[in-house]
């Protein structure tokens, strides 16, 4: 992508830059041969060119300033985006968190509706023991004095009943 950013300069097609020297450094035609040989193909293309080595230095160096200006640029978009999705992820928590209390809350008033429930039906049972005792205690005078005890049951007072009948 930086060769194809490099080749679009506002340059001729046919002046010598970094860019060209590139391309033909890594050029098939030269795959293979030394480092000292490839040197000197790049030396001889620039002199049939025209064209100096502080000509392609200097170029290299503008390249390379556009380059790091672009990197630049791109880190700056980079930041105001980040920026933006780290705003947009802060809301989605803030509505995360709102929506989270809210249910909490809804669960906590259902939990607290069953304890009231629970409390209700405890009172109930207790008040129906109590009223189960009575009766017991109401029925035990039907009986014969002594075959019932204080802690029997109406089943069990209504035992010796159900027996003589």
């Amino acid at each position: 992508m930086l060769r194809r950013w490099l080749s679009f300069s506002k340059r001729s097609p046919r002046a010598w830059g970094i860019a060209k020297a590139m391309d033909m450094l890594s050029s098939p035609h030269l795959a293979g041969m030394s480092s000292e040989a490839k040197r000197c193909a790049l030396l001889m293309a620039l002199e049939a060119a025209g064209t100096g080595v502080e000509a392609l230095i200097q170029d290299a160096v503008l390249q390379q300033r556009l380059l790091d200006r672009q990197e630049d640029q791109r880190q700056a978009r980079l930041r105001r985006f980040e920026a933006v999705k780290l705003e947009q992820n802060r809301a989605v928590q803030a509505e995360l968190d709102r929506l989270t209390a809210k249910h909490l809350q809804r669960l906590q008033v259902n939990l607290d509706a069953i304890a009231r429930q629970q409390d209700e039906f405890h009172a109930w049972q207790k008040g129906k023991e109590q009223e189960a005792q009575r009766m017991t205690d109401a029925a035990a005078f039907c009986v014969p004095h002594g075959h019932v005890s204080r802690s029997a049951t109406i089943s069990m007072v209504m035992e010796p009943i159900r027996a003589r009948g």
